[in-house]
C-alpha cells in the first residue's frame, strides 16, 4: 500500500516532497528508494508522529501539508489535487473523513493552524478544532480517500475495485500461494 501510494503522491503535481515517519527502518529504506523522505519515528504515538512530520516540512519551507495515514489503498491523483484546490486562502482546513468517522486526509495551511487528533472518530474532533481556528472546515468526501485498510474485509474491496496496484498484486500472489 505504501509502494501505491507513494507512486499516487509522486504523480500529484501540487506535491512538492513527501515525508513518511515511521519506527521501521525497512519502511523507512523502502520510502527512499520511492524518492520519499525518510524519518525515524521514535515510538512516539500518531499526533506526534504528524506533528513531528509537520516540524520537518516547516523546516523545509513548507506553507502547507496534506497528513494521510499510509493504508489508503484507493488514493488516486485526482483526490490530492482536488483537496489542495480546495485550499483557496491563507487560513484553510480541508478534512477527508473516513468510512468510520474518522480522518483519512488532513490538509492544514499554515500547517500548525490546528490540534490534531487523529485517532477513533477524529473527524468531529478536526471539525471542532477548525471552527476553534476560526476557519470554517472544508470537506473532502470521496469513496476513495474515505476507503481504509482497518479489517480483513477491506483487502476484499481491493480485489475488486483496484487493478494494476502493488497491493493487489501481492494479495492476488498470497492467495495463489495460500
Amino acid at each position: 500500500m505504501l509502494a501505491d501510494m507513494l507512486s499516487t503522491l509522486r504523480e500529484a503535481p501540487s506535491i512538492n516532497g513527501t515525508i513518511v515517519v515511521s519506527p521501521s527502518e525497512e519502511v523507512l529504506k523502502f520510502a527512499m528508494a520511492m524518492g520519499a523522505e525518510a524519518i525515524k519515528d521514535p515510538g512516539f504515538e500518531l499526533n506526534q508522529a504528524f506533528k513531528f512530520a509537520i516540524s520537518q516540512a516547516v523546516s523545509k519551507g513548507a506553507t502547507s501539508v496534506l497528513l494521510m495515514p499510509s493504508d489508503l489503498a484507493f488514493l488516486k491523483t485526482y483526490d490530492i489535487e482536488n483537496m489542495i484546490s480546495m485550499a483557496t486562502s491563507d487560513r484553510e482546513v480541508v478534512i477527508a473523513p473516513s468510512k468510520d468517522n474518522g480522518t483519512n486526509a488532513l490538509l492544514l495551511r499554515p500547517p500548525d493552524i490546528i490540534e490534531l487528533r487523529f485517532g477513533g472518530e477524529s473527524f468531529p474532533l478536526h471539525l471542532e478544532e477548525a471552527r476553534r481556528a476560526g476557519v470554517v472546515p472544508r470537506i473532502y468526501r470521496s469513496f476513495t480517500v474515505a476507503t481504509d485498510i482497518d479489517e480483513p474485509a477491506d483487502l476484499f474491496k481491493i480485489e475488486n475495485y483496484i487493478f494494476g496496484s502493488s497491493t493487489r498484486k501481492l494479495l492476488r500472489s498470497l492467495k495463489q500461494s495460500g
